[in-house]
C-alpha cells in the first residue's frame, strides 16, 4: 500500500471514531434560495388611505386660503377706509359750517347749491360706509374711554364734567365693531380746592 492510500484510509478511520463518540450533531443553517427570476413580494400601497389623506390635505388647504383671502380683503378694506376718513371728516365739518351760515341767513343761492351737492356726496359716502360697517363714534359728553380715544388735552371743568369728553378734535371711527381710528379728544378735569 502506498503512503497516500494509507493516509486516506487513516483519515476515514479517524472520522468513524469521531462518529462513534457521542458528540452533538452540528447542523448548518437552512438558507432558502429563491430563483433569480422570481420577484420578492412587496407590500402593495394602500391607495384608499392615500386618497383620504390627500383629500383632507386639500380640504385644509382650501379652508386656509379662504381665511387668508378674507383676511387680506379685510386688511385692504381697512387701509382704504383709513385713507378716506380725512376727506369724509372735512366734508362733515364743511357741511356743519354751511349749516351755521344758512342759520344766520348769510347763505347765497350759489352757496345753497354747493351745500345741496355736498349733502348728496355726503349721503353717498354714508351709504358706502354703512355697507362696509364703518361708523362714527359718538364721544361728546361721555366718559373718557382709553380703548377708543386719545386725550390731546385736559381742561378745567366743573365737578359734573370731570372725566367727560368736552371736545372732539379728530373724529373716531369703528369698522365692524373694532376701532378703525381712535377719537382724539379734550377731556374735562375738575380741580379740587
Amino acid at each position: 500500500m502506498s503512503k497516500k492510500h494509507q493516509h486516506k484510509n487513516g483519515g476515514e478511520e479517524a472520522a468513524q471514531a469521531l462518529d462513534e463518540q457521542d458528540l452533538p450533531e452540528v447542523r448548518e443553517p437552512e438558507i432558502e434560495v429563491k430563483p433569480a427570476d422570481e420577484p420578492t413580494p412587496e407590500k402593495k400601497p394602500d391607495y384608499y388611505d392615500q386618497l383620504v389623506r390627500l383629500s383632507a390635505d386639500f380640504d385644509n388647504y382650501r379652508k386656509r386660503t379662504e381665511r387668508e383671502k378674507a383676511s387680506f380683503l379685510a386688511y385692504g378694506k381697512k387701509e382704504f377706509a383709513q385713507k378716506l376718513l380725512p376727506a369724509y371728516e372735512v366734508l362733515l365739518r364743511q357741511r356743519a359750517e354751511l349749516a351755521k351760515e344758512e342759520d344766520k341767513g348769510e347763505c347765497s343761492a350759489s352757496l345753497k347749491a354747493v351745500k345741496a351737492g355736498l349733502n348728496m356726496v355726503f349721503t353717498e359716502l354714508e351709504k358706502a360706509f354703512k355697507a362696509e360697517g364703518i361708523e362714527h363714534m359718538d364721544v361728546l359728553d361721555k366718559p373718557y374711554d382709553p380703548a377708543t380715544q386719545e386725550v390731546v388735552a385736559m381742561i378745567p371743568s366743573s365737578e359734573d364734567q370731570d372725566g367727560l369728553v368736552l371736545q372732539e378734535v379728530q373724529m373716531g371711527f369703528t369698522m365692524d365693531g373694532k376701532v378703525l381710528r381712535p377719537a382724539r379728544v379734550i377731556v374735562g378735569q375738575h380741580a379740587e380746592g
